[in-house]
């Protein structure tokens, strides 16, 4: 049977106003279908959690993976020197379905007691130290931005600017009016040029809604106060964290022991057969009694429900019938990704002791941060990371693997001479040029939350929608799984 080619957008979109297009997969001829009551797509952390979910209820389950491996964004590089994290690495402390999972399954946390090295900043091409930022010529930025860090300039006038108290604000009409871009809601609270330049390296102004970012920033904020008598929690580089109160047993981050990708594993073990790696499903037919599902290699499966616990950049290759309309429409053919790539590597003399500067650094050129790790007892040298997200991810990303390294290692040289010879590359991972997910996470973009953030998650026909991109309360590995959890949930209600 030929694959339909499915109208893009029905109800209140159209063709001709979207002006996309998105090619469909073909797969090859048939077997038998293989009949379930519910079959998962995707073998991300919220996959997994709704097809044990289900399994512990007593529904027949099937999860289909794309790849050779379950984990989707959870992905420890296991091959590499330092095994780097490719994308989740903590676990936080109000993560009670990863805590209880890991509990479960024998997997092990650990205390990240890990920090970063201190941050010099490398602006209009003069270094800075961290300490003498505030009163610094090179920091042109107005009154009271003066004090936020090259790096934490965007948010940091976020948080100023956050009204969100609970952590479902965001989907409250209320708080509709925040729905625009990061740039308008500087520019409409007077944020100085300078800031919006710096702020501008790490994310793209322009296109982030400021309501998806509060509740980004409202969710770091519970976890780091979680549990606590009184608010503790600092802005960081990448965040905000909390120092551990005297006499508390629960580390504020905690990692997971061999790396992350022992969860997924362990949650896939737990499943058994009902796991199939290298799926890649073509076909989602729910016109007839149930639904029909083809995958490229020609196997078919028949399920009464199915879970889509893919990105949308992945849902949007796959023929669906009947087809999406409306705003949900929208949000699958739409809602905006973000890359992050990373390269990693090795200190193999601490260049800070010849350059009086401080070991990580922020940059408004090509590098956009390089982050160096205090070594752990026992360890004989330092790690570190470059950090790219946003355009500056979108830019690295356009050149091959060799090329980016060799570019990012000679960039780091010009600007800071000290660093030539004493650094040793390991790995570089970008989630943009991972076809089955195109990006590390959702990002939507101005007005989309208002338009579609509530729809876009509500069951079409026999499918239901998981993943971290249809969070409603949480964040990081916590959203993916709560995100399973519901719609688990929801199949259970109908079956």
């Amino acid at each position: 049977m030929s694959v339909r080619r499915r109208q893009v957008l029905k109800g209140a979109l159209s063709l001709s106003a979207l002006s996309l297009s998105y090619p469909l997969l073909k797969p090859a001829a048939g077997f038998a279908a293989e009949k379930t009551t519910a079959l998962v797509i995707g073998g991300g952390l919220s996959g997994l959690n709704c097809a044990l979910l289900l399994s512990d209820f007593g529904i027949d389950v099937i999860l289909l993976e794309g790849s050779d491996r379950v984990g989707g964004r959870a992905h420890t590089a296991d091959g590499v020197e330092t095994r780097p994290e490719y994308g989740a690495s903590e676990v936080g402390r109000s993560y009670a379905r990863a805590i209880d999972l890991c509990s479960r399954l024998d997997v092990n946390l650990l205390p990240d007691i890990r920090s970063l090295m201190p941050m010099s900043n490398y602006v209009d091409g003069t270094w800075v130290r961290s300490g003498e930022w505030a009163d610094s010529p090179v920091n042109r930025m107005a009154d009271s931005e003066r004090e936020l860090p090259p790096l934490m300039v965007g948010m940091g006038l976020l948080s100023r600017l956050n009204p969100l108290k609970n952590l479902d604000d965001w989907l409250s009409p209320e708080f509709a009016g925040y729905d625009i871009s990061m740039r308008e809601l500087f520019m409409n609270n007077g944020v100085s040029d300078a800031a919006l330049r710096l702020a501008g390296v790490p994310m793209d102004l322009r296109m982030t809604s400021s309501l998806g970012m509060m509740q980004e920033r409202t969710r770091t904020l519970f976890d780091a106060n979680f549990g606590r008598t009184q608010t503790q929690a600092a802005d960081t580089p990448f965040g905000l964290a909390a120092t551990r109160e005297e006499g508390e047993e629960t580390f504020p981050v905690r990692t997971i022991e061999g790396g992350t990708s022992r969860l997924p594993e362990a949650m896939a073990a737990a499943l058994g057969d009902r796991v199939r790696l290298g799926k890649v499903v073509a076909e989602i037919d729910m016109s007839g009694s149930d639904a029909e599902i083809r995958c490229l290699d020609g196997s078919r499966y028949s399920a009464d429900f199915v879970v889509s616990a893919m990105p949308f950049t992945t849902l949007r290759n796959i023929s669906i019938s009947p087809e999406f309309a409306g705003r949900q429409a929208e949000a699958v053919l739409t809602l905006g990704y973000r890359g992050t790539t990373r390269a990693w590597g090795v200190i193999e003399k601490p260049y800070w002791e010849d350059d009086g500067l401080e070991p990580s650094f922020f940059t408004d050129e090509t590098i956009q941060t390089l982050v160096v790790l205090d070594k752990l007892p026992g360890e004989d040298t330092h790690r570190f990371s470059v950090i790219f997200t946003g355009p500056s991810s979108a830019r690295i990303d356009q050149l091959p693997d060799d090329q980016a390294l060799a570019l990012i290692e000679s960039e780091i040289a010009r600007i800071r001479p000290s660093t030539k010879g004493k650094m040793r590359f390991v790995d570089l991972y970008g989630w943009r040029k991972n076809p089955l997910i195109q990006g590390c996470r959702h990002l939507f973009r101005p007005g989309q939350i208002s338009r579609f953030a509530r729809e876009m998650i509500v069951p079409h026909h026999r499918l239901h929608f998981a993943g971290e991109h249809t969070r409603r309360m949480d964040f990081g590995m916590e959203a993916a799984l709560e995100s399973g959890e519901r719609a688990a949930f929801e199949i259970l209600q109908r079956a």
